[in-house]
């Protein structure tokens, strides 16, 4: 589970392979699409509209029979898991985790949260209808909820794909559930064999920049926005960033405290038979817990929304067809610079965080200001989205227009580029 705290900061978390990660804003989609294509005798169990925000994917469900919860899906997490704050608000009884660990394992030099176990067996269902029944986790997430910028009910993990073959139509927004002994695929996308985990792996080479080409296995992680996401161990034995490449730093907070990235484009990825032209990579620089994943990096929402990606646990297998998004190019934040995407725009866009060393904050932005102004074009005529797309510019001179105590300041800077 990977949430961005503020761009390019960002708040990771990670338990048996949860990640989320924001970087700054979700992506807008394409509302064309080349929709799967099911065989007509594919009758869904469940159609679950959903709110594509920051790119996570949240659905509105019931809890025991009651309730709207927002929760995040994430087939990284090995459970589903409730939020200790819902918990309370529920009056859920649950106790510690017993064992050896019962703390969460995540990123960063600190230790996680505890791991506290539902008494009973919980309900997630729609509209009445149960989806899920079983035992669920209650962690204490106010951190991740806080870097999202919004409320998080729970966490469907796993059991939903073990349970269900899941399609995720990221231009209709929504996830349709098959019962796996009724589904037969008869469309035009591509399948690969799929290692079933939390999250599941799928094997895919690199290039780098110096010619090389090297094979990697790699989680397919709602949970995570970033495109591809690549674990120190693996930076350490290939050399994938060079001296001289140019890369961003990534300053991140984990669930067990702070650490470092880099960000970087490589000049291709052959991914479950598609090559991905220059992507943009993170490379995790602090240690990572060995136990959490046996996999060499991850594939984030940044990738995969521009597909609709089907999970068939039961035939190990996973699909994707590729939509209308496919060949945009791959953009991030480039200024340092988080805003909140609550902001009213006739106000102008507040600023929640400020990378440290980022060309935004060496030049002066400072959380709290609210930027009415960029590059001349007034933020009470642009959406978030909108707003959020300029700052991805690289290389590019910026002139901001900021409100701060009263006072309008002017700021100028330029942005690097990730050739």
């Amino acid at each position: 589970m990977k949430a961005l705290l503020q761009l390019p900061m960002r708040l990771v978390v990670f338990l048996s392979g949860l990640a989320l990660l924001w970087f700054g804003g979700s992506r807008p989609v394409s509302s064309n699409s080349y929709g799967p294509s099911m065989s007509a005798e594919n009758v869904p169990a469940a159609v679950l509209p959903f709110e594509y925000f920051k790119n996570h994917i949240f659905v509105t469900v019931q809890i025991d029979g009651s309730g709207q919860y927002s929760c995040m899906v994430d087939n990284g997490l090995n459970a589903d898991a409730i939020t200790e704050r819902a918990a309370r608000l529920m009056k859920l009884p649950s106790h510690a985790a017993g064992g050896k660990t019962p703390s969460a394992k995540g990123l960063g030099e600190g230790s996680g949260p505890k791991i506290f176990v539902a008494d009973n067996n919980v309900v997630l269902g729609v509209r009445g209808s149960p989806i899920l029944t079983g035992q669920v986790l209650v962690l204490d997430t106010s951190a991740m909820e806080k870097a999202m910028g919004r409320p998080i009910d729970c966490t469907i993990g796993s059991p939903l794909f073990d349970r269900f073959v899941v399609a995720v139509d990221f231009t209709k927004r929504q996830l349709t559930l098959y019962d796996p002994s009724r589904f037969t695929y008869s469309g035009r996308g591509h399948s690969v064999l799929l290692r079933v985990a939390a999250p599941p792996s799928v094997e895919a080479e690199l290039a780098t920049q110096d010619g090389r080409k090297v094979k990697a296995t790699l989680g397919i992680d709602l949970g995570s926005d970033v495109s591809f996401d690549f674990w120190p161990a693996f930076q350490s034995k290939h050399r994938i960033l060079e001296a001289r490449q140019p890369e961003l730093t990534v300053a991140s907070m984990g669930l067990a405290g702070s650490l470092h990235e880099s960000m970087a484009r490589l000049p291709y990825v052959d991914f479950a038979g598609f090559r991905i032209e220059k992507p943009l990579a993170v490379f995790q620089n602090t240690a990572r817990d060995a136990g959490l994943s046996k996999s060499d990096g991850a594939v984030g929402n940044g990738l995969l929304q521009r597909f609709t990606v089907i999970f068939d646990y039961s035939r190990r297998l996973l699909i994707l067809e590729p939509n209308s998004s496919f060949g945009d190019p791959f953009t991030a934040n480039m200024t340092g610079i988080g805003a909140d995407p609550y902001s009213d725009p006739t106000r102008g866009f507040e600023v929640s965080g400020v990378q440290d060393g980022s060309v935004g904050g060496t030049a002066g932005v400072r959380p709290g200001d609210r930027i009415v102004e960029i590059n001349g074009v007034l933020c009470s005529t642009l959406t978030f989205e909108s707003f959020h797309q300029m700052l991805t510019a690289e290389g590019a001179p910026f002139k901001l227009k900021v409100e701060r105590g009263g006072e309008k300041i002017e700021i100028s800077f330029q942005t690097p580029r990730l050739p």
